[in-house]
């Protein structure tokens, strides 16, 4: 292991965070902060982890740590949005009811409004 690999980490960890912000998710600096955050932290945690339980004869700078940062990365992403949304829905009764929320299923679908000619 050296510089290189872990700098290596780093980057996937931070472009899987960054693709990752396509997905429904905190907005602002706090949102972009916590993705960075949570996809380097796993991206470096499994390599590291795997870094560690491989057999002894490693290949220096093989694909393999690659794969498990790619695979730490995306895992830590999806556990940091499963835990956000699972808050988001508990809270979302707490503010009330939506404005609009009751008249968005009561038109039937398909019928276009009336026009004005």
């Amino acid at each position: 292991m050296n510089v290189d690999s872990v700098l290596g980490w780093v980057g996937i960890g931070a472009a899987a965070s960054l693709a990752a912000m396509i997905w429904p998710f905190r907005r602002g600096t706090i949102g972009v902060v916590g993705n960075l955050v949570a996809g380097i932290a796993g991206a470096i945690a499994v390599a590291l982890l795997s870094y560690l339980l491989t057999p002894s004869p490693r290949p220096e700078d093989g694909p393999e740590g690659l794969f498990f940062a790619a695979l730490g990365a995306i895992a830590s992403l999806c556990l940091v949005h499963a835990a956000w949304s699972r808050h988001a829905r508990r809270a979302l009764p707490a503010l009330g009811a939506l404005p609009g929320a009751a008249r968005r299923g009561s038109e039937p679908r398909g019928k276009t409004a009336p026009s004005s000619r």
